[in-house]
């Protein structure tokens, strides 16, 4: 039986839920139809726009810009402050709805989520006629507008509810890739940030057909191991079947809240460190190894983005595990500064041995087993903050004073 998905997106999301709050306290005007964002104090000039209504993108406001420049581009705009609490509420409405189609739905953000529809057709109608129904469903009972891709796997449906907006319902079937999908920028692709595009750009390649023509060999060559996944990707290829919400078997994975929102990759790489150096320690005392490296990043208007490769030989290495990390990172980074950074180590199995290339460079990787093992040999001896990676210090955790604190924690 054809695979069929939904992607549902949330139009708008925190400025639609921010103009059915005001409209709920006693607002008298609909904030989706002025020039509106939803943004942090602009007093303080640092707050950036986290989401914006279609008359506020006339005044070519963008999503991540400064408040003060929004102001400078329209200054009669309207200005509210983020209700995260009625936005998790709206999302939990969202979800219960597509839970009454499907039990197969993922959410993959805090306002879109996917649905495995195969089926479903003998119960809902044809695809069309489901997407329609929720889309009215969502629209009725709770207020706001949702788009809907449908399409044969996610990447395609995530691309269709990409379409026209707000409000629609759209398809993207294989056959219909050349010439819905290929004439958009290459910047569109899921997976291409702004970095990736430029780089592209830079290669001649400006659409996604351009890219899905290259040869996959030069893709390779660009990105690594993810170019493989992109250039798969632009050719409207994906394999990922839609996960129900806490259903990763064989993962050993960390993530951290930042204390700040992060501008720039590199601003992350210390704490990408750890949490690999975490993942690294859990599995080697599981005496596992992992073949998949998964990273997450959330921005500040909550936005989540997760990539994932697939090393050529499992490793429970936190050399490894940080250089793979890394590298994804910098390919994914959004546009937004990122409030949350993870790392996942999947697809495990039994740390036997490891397979080797004659490109391997056999007494490196024997060096870096012995130093991950000898630190982790300290750590249960002496206890967490025995041995701590140079990169992860601080003009701070470099006084002995903070050290020795840092042991007394980790043996209560």
């Amino acid at each position: 039986m054809p695979k069929i998905y939904f992607h549902v997106d949330v139009n708008s999301a925190f400025l639609s839920w921010s103009a059915l709050k005001s409209l709920q306290d006693g607002g008298t005007v609909d904030l989706r139809t002025i020039p509106a964002v939803v943004g942090g104090d602009e007093a303080k000039r640092h707050g950036v726009v986290l989401a914006k209504s279609a008359p506020a993108k006339k005044f070519g406001i963008q999503t991540g810009e400064s408040l003060f420049a929004a102001r400078a581009k329209c200054p009669g705009l309207t200005i509210v402050p983020p209700d995260f609490d009625f936005y998790v509420k709206n999302s939990k409405a969202l979800i219960a709805i597509l839970n009454d189609y499907t039990p197969d739905v993922e959410q993959y953000s805090i306002d879109e989520a996917f649905l495995d529809m195969t089926g479903t057709e003998a119960l809902f109608g044809p695809p069309l006629t489901a997407a329609h129904t929720i889309r009215r469903r969502v629209r009725r009972e709770l207020g706001f507008t949702v788009n809907v891709g449908i399409a044969p796997n996610r990447l395609l449906a995530k691309m269709a509810s990409d379409f026209e907006k707000p409000d629609k319902v759209h398809t993207l079937y294989r056959y219909e890739v050349e010439k819905k999908m290929w004439p958009l920028p290459v910047g569109d692709l899921f997976g291409v940030g702004p970095s990736a595009a430029k780089r592209l750009n830079g290669c001649g390649v400006y659409t996604i057909g351009d890219f899905a023509k290259l040869d996959r060999e030069t893709a390779v060559g660009l990105f690594g191991t993810r170019g493989d996944t992109l250039w798969n990707y632009a050719n409207g290829r994906e394999s990922d079947p839609v996960t129900k919400q806490g259903s990763r078997d064989n993962s050993y994975g960390n993530s951290v809240t930042m204390p700040r929102d992060l501008p720039r990759p590199e601003d992350a790489d210390a704490t990408m460190l750890a949490l690999c150096d975490s993942v690294g320690r859990r599995l080697r005392a599981d005496g596992k190894t992992a073949r998949v490296v998964t990273v997450q990043l959330v921005d500040n208007a909550f936005r989540r983005t997760s990539h994932q490769t697939t090393l050529p030989n499992p490793t429970n290495s936190t050399d490894r595990l940080y250089h793979v990390a890394t590298e994804l990172m910098r390919q994914m980074w959004p546009a937004r500064p990122v409030r949350l950074v993870g790392v996942s180590a999947e697809k495990t199995s039994e740390d036997n041995f490891e397979q080797m290339d004659l490109f391997t460079d056999a007494a490196r990787i024997d060096k870096q087993e012995k130093l991950d093992r000898a630190a982790d040999a300290l750590r249960k001896k002496f206890g967490g903050a025995a041995v701590t990676r140079a990169k992860l210090l601080t003009p701070e955790t470099r006084k002995p004073e903070a050290l020795s604190a840092a042991k007394e924690r980790d043996k209560k």
